[in-house]
């Protein structure tokens, strides 16, 4: 099923900026300058993330070519592992092969998840090694409690998950830590010790790439890093700035109707089990407390944090999913009235959704470009995309499957109708994405990338004014400076009336000044290469006022100019 899912089509459609393409460009750069200590962006110092999903995806890319199915590939055979993992922990540690099986069918039946299996961001993965950190201490709860194996393990899957996405992933395990030290029959069974032996191991793993690093080049980039994650928690990054109820909204949405059903049951939770044993009765509420604290720690924290993006709470997801799992074993009688009607309502919402688009595509066209008032999202619409009548497929079947759902919601719960629901909601998602993702990139980007590709060969410089990008680094394929490079000889200058070696050394105030003295340089100095200078084309910077440039490309939103 999750070859089925994830591995078709996964390199048909270009990466999006930012993200995807921010750490395939990493990946790209890795191979070509084969440093593999540090994470750079065109060339300089990148100290958002760590190597390790970097590093995959090189791997990937030394495999399959530098391209975008490389980029996403490792997330792809992740997403099946999961799949499989899920299914075999339920069958194996928790003897309940039923909710394994629910289990897969609610996690692949959420929208988000199996769409970001199919995307060259770091989050599946890191979920997958903070859910297995997670698991290890369930082990431990249901197990010998004078083992410490489950401990050195959790800590080996935290280090990982350290070595793709930083420090996070040691404050939500240290949380998850801190909520089962609360809770006072989870608390007299965890010593000191095992505490320790938990971070000192997450620490070693960690260490794999902080320790050299700081030895090889100093502590700055590891510096600079811990800086970075700080400011994602106390303040906006990149305008992603969001309400506090967002990531409430993202969930209901996004995991619908895996969050619906969750919900439902969630306060049956400790309601009579299907089983007498009231050993596996503990043990399946153990399971359950530790997947609903990881579900609350996740959701109030990234609710707290300042930067909001729609991934920052995917660690839910498996929670989520496994409580919507466990409620449908548990529990034999029908939804509550109020959830079957809220699954109706969100259901016929995104049915209407995935409706209008293709068909104001289709029919309205021109009156939908008319009404738009942003000449930017007005320039994406006008794009020439062609929108197909087969594209009204997967409206057609969320909203049947909704209206059956409606008329069999009255009647006895019955497993065998949620399961056809489920089912049909996984098609849903995997024709929504396989017939709409393409057309929104060739409305959002994709003659821009086109562009790009065509000049990759040109010995030019690149320069993206008025917005933040990075398409261009990966598919122009630029290259390092060179110090016969006039570029380079004005940023070196710049570096030495800062008294600094590198770029990295320098302040934000110093980096915008050094940005502004580049752009001035490629616009009036004497330049020994040509120059393309990409802008949106509601608001050029004011290059179109530089007589000197050529305006030679515009599509979709996006002007390029050439000062040859």
């Amino acid at each position: 099923i999750g070859i089925g899912l994830f591995f078709p089509f996964l390199g048909s459609v270009h990466l999006f900026d930012w993200d995807e393409i921010n750490f395939a460009e990493s990946a790209r750069e890795m191979i070509y300058t084969g440093n593999y200590a540090q994470v750079t962006i065109n060339f300089q110092g990148f100290w958002e993330k760590p190597p390790l999903f970097i590093w995959l995806q090189s791997l990937s890319m030394h495999l399959f070519g530098v391209n975008e199915f490389a980029a996403r590939f490792p997330n792809a055979l992740f997403g099946v592992l999961t799949l499989c993992y899920l299914y075999y922990f339920s069958e194996k540690q928790l003897k309940q092969s039923a909710i394994g099986k629910w289990w897969v069918l609610c996690y692949t039946a959420a929208i988000t998840p199996q769409f970001y299996f199919k995307t060259g961001l770091i989050d599946p993965i890191f979920n997958g090694f903070i859910v297995l950190s997670i698991l290890e201490f369930y082990k431990y709860f249901i197990g010998p409690k004078t083992n410490h194996k489950q401990w050195i393990m959790a800590g080996l899957f935290t280090g990982i998950a350290i070595l793709l996405k930083g420090p996070v992933a040691i404050l939500v395990s240290g949380l998850v830590l801190m909520s089962l030290v609360f809770l006072r029959s989870y608390r007299q069974h965890i010593k000191p010790i095992q505490i320790v032996l938990y971070g000192l191991t997450s620490a070693l793993v960690a260490s794999i790439w902080f320790l050299p690093e700081t030895l090889a080049n100093g502590p700055y980039f590891i510096v600079q890093f811990i800086d970075y994650q700080i400011g994602l928690f106390s303040q906006n990054i990149a305008g992603h700035q969001q309400p506090f109820y967002y990531h409430v909204v993202v969930l209901l949405f996004g995991c619908f109707p895996v969050s619906v059903i969750a919900i439902a049951f969630w306060p049956k939770s400790q309601h009579e089990l299907q089983s007498s044993d009231q050993v596996k009765k503990r043990e399946l509420k153990t399971m359950s407390m530790l997947m609903l604290i990881v579900f609350w720690v996740v959701l109030i924290l990234f609710s707290i944090v300042k930067t909001k993006i729609v991934h920052y709470s995917s660690l839910c997801w498996l929670p989520l999913s496994y409580l919507a799992a466990e409620g449908i074993v548990r529990h034999k009688e029908q939804l509550p009235k109020w959830s079957s009607i809220l699954i109706a309502i969100i259901g016929g919402l995104l049915g209407l959704a995935v409706l209008v688009l293709p068909v104001s595509m289709i029919w309205f066209k021109a009156d939908l470009i008319n009404l738009v008032k942003d000449p930017f999202a007005k320039a994406n619409l006008s794009a020439n995309v062609q929108w197909h009548y087969y594209d009204l497929i997967p409206a057609s079947l969320i909203l049947i499957s909704t209206f059956l759902w409606v008329v069999k919601s009255d009647k006895r719960f019955t497993r065998f109708t949620l399961g056809k629901y489920l089912s049909l909601q996984i098609v849903f998602v995997y024709l929504t994405g396989i017939l709409f993702t393409p057309k929104i990139e060739a409305h959002t980007q994709g003659a821009l990338i086109d562009f790009y590709s065509a000049k990759q060969n040109e010995n030019c410089y690149w320069f993206v004014t008025g917005y933040k990008s990075y398409a261009a680094y990966f598919y122009a394929k630029i290259k390092p400076l060179k110090p016969s490079d006039g570029l380079y000889q004005i940023n070196q200058n710049f570096l030495k009336t800062k008294k600094v070696n590198n770029y990295l050394a320098l302040n934000e105030a110093d980096k915008n000044k050094m940005d502004d003295e580049q752009k001035d340089w490629l616009l009036h100095g004497q330049i020994d290469k040509p120059v393309f200078f990409i802008a949106k084309s509601h608001d050029q910077e004011g290059l179109d006022q530089e007589k000197h440039l050529i305006k030679v490309w515009e599509a979709n939103g996006f002007t390029a100019y050439k000062r040859p």
